[in-house]
């Protein structure tokens, strides 16, 4: 009777133990589970919080604007040379010797956050052999050398959408360039476009792990006569750009630009220019960008090569 009784209690209760053991063994596995997710998850962030990818380019431009409050102080010098050119039929021929160099500095300024605000001065140095004087329709022999200011240039940078792990970025970046610069007479050649244009570029920026990349489409709009402007009817680019942190103070970057100068009769001039160098961010305050800018191919425009070298502060 009692072994009876016993057995009976048992096929009550042990179903109910039992289910009440297995209930706990996965609330436990559950737990443990939540925990190494969250462990690895913690781990994945403290990684990525921990090295954010420099989103500076070299020559295309990044959607990212400088921080409220800050500055960054860009100064670039550049050599450009050149001694061929293409016709507007695509066949490259020579020209004359043709070198330039250029000093520039640009200021941008965090406003709030997502806006900035940057000013842009130069002054060049001038050689071409191969120029001609404008007031005689291009008929006479003009000036080769000259020297002065580059005109000032305007622009702001506002990034309007930005995802949630802000690793993709969109921003518009409007510009003015106001001909304050030296112009070309018949005594010396001048850095001056010589009228007033309007640039609108959309620029797109991501970044993956030590990857950045940046796609830029933009259009510059001359604001003057067209005997002003010498049939200048507006410039179109499309660029790219990516580099990769070999080390965290090391990027390497290649970019191409497309740009297409319309004219208002006439065939205009296409230039295709690939872009390589390195992004070297010493600290969070120092970097400097150096870089080697050839082009292609073309039509209607010369052929140059360019060195350029940047040293930037930022507060």
């Amino acid at each position: 009777m009692k072994k009876t009784v016993f057995f009976i209690l048992c096929g009550l209760f042990l179903p109910g133990f039992l289910h009440a053991a297995d209930c706990a063994l996965k609330e436990y596995q559950e737990r443990d589970l939540g925990y190494s997710q969250t462990t690895v998850l913690s781990s994945k962030a403290q990684e990525t919080a921990a090295f954010q990818p420099e989103a500076t380019k070299l020559i295309v431009v990044d959607a990212t604007p400088v921080d409220p409050g800050h500055v960054e102080w860009v100064n670039t010098y550049s050599i450009t040379g050149s001694k061929k050119q293409w016709e507007t039929n695509g066949r490259r021929v020579k020209r004359k010797f043709l070198r330039e160099h250029g000093f520039e500095t640009q200021a941008n300024i965090g406003i709030f956050k997502g806006f900035d605000f940057g000013v842009t001065q130069g002054f060049a140095y001038l050689l071409d052999k191969e120029s001609y004087d404008d007031e005689t329709g291009g008929e006479a022999d003009g000036p080769h050398r000259g020297h002065g200011l580059t005109d000032l240039v305007l622009n702001a940078r506002w990034r309007f959408y930005q995802s949630q792990d802000e690793t993709f970025r969109v921003a518009y970046v409007p510009s003015i360039t106001i001909p304050t610069g030296r112009r070309s007479n018949l005594d010396h050649l001048g850095p001056s476009q010589g009228y007033v244009s309007l640039g609108n570029v959309l620029a797109v920026t991501k970044d993956i792990r030590r990857w950045t990349m940046s796609g830029n489409v933009g259009y510059d709009i001359p604001i003057a006569h067209k005997a002003r402007r010498e049939n200048d009817a507006g410039t179109m680019t499309l660029a790219a750009g990516a580099g990769y942190h070999v080390l965290n103070w090391l990027k390497p970057q290649v970019e191409v630009i497309y740009n297409h100068h319309f004219e208002q009769s006439g065939k205009g001039s296409k230039l295709v220019t690939v872009v390589l160098g390195a992004i070297i961010p010493v600290n969070d305050h120092l970097r400097f960008d150096v870089g080697c800018v050839q082009d292609i191919a073309g039509s209607g425009t010369d052929q140059t090569t360019s060195g350029v070298f940047k040293f930037v502060l930022l507060t």
